[in-house]
């Protein structure tokens, strides 16, 4: 028996890690449930009672110090609550419970009686969280209304003289209250109401103790029984309240119960203190609580914790692949002129850590140089000076976030190309350019000579007696009618001397069987490169989802065009569907998609179309013979 015991407080002590047990007449803080949510200001509950165990109200800021990794920091907040409290009653009878007194009464309705006075007697809208715990299964688990928890407890109805004792109750009371705690600062009890265990139990009993202390979840125990000369399993049962922070009680039948309030109310209060930290690297941490009561100073238990802590993580986002300056046609000869002169740049910062907290500074960096830094809200956005990029080319840009505790993180490499679109030279583009100083030339130039013209006319000379007696006469050539020759062929022979047409054009097409105002583009080449790249593409393409070099158009000897896509993003299409990697043969009239771009594939001289051909119908014997031959 002696060697039972020894055992059982061997294994207590090896598996009970420090937890402060309360002393008659010593006064004593606790620290427990720190939040590291949002590092680094942190939260943490703490209990402070007095040499009479009362909780001591009225404490402030100003009698508390915190020393973390022994470092003194100041207490930025100190308040009092009532979280409320997580009590479980986990009943474990056994036959002894149906034993009657002289008034007929058994032990357990005592027993439910007093846990039925003390439910009842609970202020309306009180914050705590119950549970009933029982060796049938009939159990019922974190109820905010007492009144159903007294349900729950007139729901039990077993005939005690045929139930068997065990400690698996105390283990699933002990997994209840390990569950996520609804407040903060909410501390946890259980009542654990139970003959004297066995002798055999004992180990079991003590791994249950270690494991309720390293939760810091209070064991009250009231045993109940007729034998108290088993001193050893007495003993078991009251270390098991007082490792735990609990207390015992022993019940014969004929002793007045406590009112478990007793045990609870001064679970009830909580202080919950934050302060900030000053944890710059991750790992274990120990927090020590101080508190001044004016007559000494009371040091908690240190709490060891860790602490996982990262630098932000900047990530660039929605960054263009491409980005095209070009300018209005009158102002292309100017790089001042070319669009955009910014681009904006958007990012998200992450914290792998779980510990958002404000940043100091975000740097955005265009091959290795700072082009833009932030050192104030908003930090995930810039804005990029492209102005004075003249040449096309690639540029790589990276983000640096700093956080307020001085941690820094560069995110990956990005790369950009920037495309300038040179202007269009040649005749046309002149045309173009100056249309209306040359229509108002040609103007001008048409009055001069009607001008000239008129003023010729008004010059003629007279006709002579001479003259009139010869039949001449004066004739004006501006008068005159002109001979007009029916010369067709000729003219249609000088017209096509002038330009002489490709056999192919794509025409600009809007959806609606329409071309757009925009010229056709005329297939002459060999080999026709579109894409928006004007270095690399015969023919430049201005639309985002059009790639730098996007397909091309190759002619054959025979006048045959074939269309291949260059590995396009958007890829190409012709009527609605992809083509395939090797290219297509165009015929007249298909469509063609560069990315959102449509067009139109005409050819200069059109294929014929097919006449329908009328084949006259046999007569119906005919057409009778065959069947009948068929």
């Amino acid at each position: 028996m002696y060697k039972r015991l020894l055992l059982f407080y061997v294994l207590l002590m090896l598996l009970m890690p420090a937890m402060p047990v309360p002393a008659q007449g010593v006064a004593r803080i606790e620290i427990t449930n720190l939040q590291s949510g949002s590092f680094p200001v942190m939260t943490v509950s703490l209990d402070a009672y007095n040499s009479e165990s009362l909780f001591m109200n009225g404490l402030t800021a100003d009698s508390v110090n915190v020393l973390e990794d022994g470092q003194l920091l100041p207490v930025e907040s100190l308040e009092e609550s009532l979280p409320g409290v997580q009590f479980i009653a986990a009943v474990n009878p056994d036959p002894s419970f149906a034993r009657r007194d002289d008034q007929a009464v058994s032990r357990y309705d005592k027993i439910a009686g007093a846990l039925k006075d003390w439910a009842l007697a609970l202020p309306e809208g009180n914050d705590d969280d119950l549970s009933l715990v029982t060796n049938d299964g009939s159990s019922a688990w974190h109820l905010s209304d007492p009144q159903d928890w007294l349900e729950s407890l007139d729901a039990y109805q077993v005939d005690m003289r045929s139930m068997v004792p065990t400690l698996e109750v105390l283990s699933r009371a002990i997994e209840v209250a390990s569950d996520l705690l609804p407040q903060p600062g909410m501390k946890r009890a259980v009542l654990f109401i139970t003959p004297l265990p066995e002798e055999s139990d004992l180990t079991t009993l003590a791994d249950l103790a270690a494991r309720a202390a390293e939760l810091q979840i209070r064991v009250f125990v009231w045993v109940v029984e007729s034998r108290t000369s088993i001193s050893n399993l007495v003993t078991a049962m009251k270390d098991l309240a007082i490792l735990t922070g609990g207390q015992y009680f022993f019940f014969s039948g004929t002793e007045e119960l406590p009112d478990p309030e007793i045990y609870l109310e001064a679970l009830r209060h909580a202080y919950l203190l934050t302060y900030d930290s000053g944890i710059r690297t991750a790992g274990n941490h120990m927090l020590i609580v101080q508190v001044s009561d004016g007559e000494a100073v009371i040091t908690s238990s240190p709490m060891t914790f860790n602490l996982d802590l990262q630098p932000p993580n900047p990530i660039l986002v929605s960054l263009p692949e491409q980005i095209i300056r070009q300018g209005p046609l009158e102002q292309q000869q100017e790089v001042a002129g070319l669009m955009p002169v910014e681009q904006s740049i958007e990012i998200i910062i992450e914290f792998p850590d779980g510990h958002p907290r404000a940043l100091e500074r975000t740097t955005l960096y265009v091959d290795k140089q700072v082009v833009a830094e932030n050192t104030a809200e908003p930090f995930d956005s810039f804005g990029w000076d492209v102005s004075g990029y003249d040449s096309s080319g690639q540029h790589v840009l990276r983000v640096e976030a700093v956080d307020i505790l001085g941690l820094e993180r560069t995110s990956g490499d990005v790369p950009v190309q920037i495309t300038i679109l040179q202007p269009d030279r040649g005749f046309q583009t002149f045309l173009k350019r100056n249309s209306l100083w040359l229509a108002g030339s040609v103007v001008i130039l048409a009055g001069v000579v009607l001008v000239w013209v008129l003023v010729k006319a008004g010059r003629r000379p007279s006709s002579s007696a001479a003259d009139r007696r010869q039949g001449k006469v004066y004739q004006d050539p501006v008068t005159q009618p002109v001979e007009i020759r029916d010369d067709k062929a000729g003219f249609r022979k000088r017209l096509s001397g002038h330009a002489r047409p490709a056999p192919a054009y794509l025409v600009r097409w809007k959806g609606d069987e329409r071309s757009a105002t925009s010229p056709p583009v005329p297939l002459s080449a060999t080999e026709t490169i579109l894409g928006t790249d004007p270095i690399q593409a015969t023919h430049v393409l201005t639309d985002p989802s059009v790639s730098p070099v996007h397909a091309s158009i190759r002619r054959t000897a025979q006048d045959a065009f074939i269309l291949v896509d260059r590995n396009s993003i958007a890829g190409t299409w012709v009527n609605f569907q992809s083509i395939q990697a090797d290219g297509q043969v165009l015929e007249h009239g298909d469509l063609i998609h560069f990315g959102k771009l449509a067009y139109r594939f005409v050819l200069h001289k059109p294929p014929k179309k097919k006449t329908p051909q009328v084949q006259p119908v046999k007569d119906q014997g005919t057409i009778d013979q065959t069947i009948d031959e068929g």
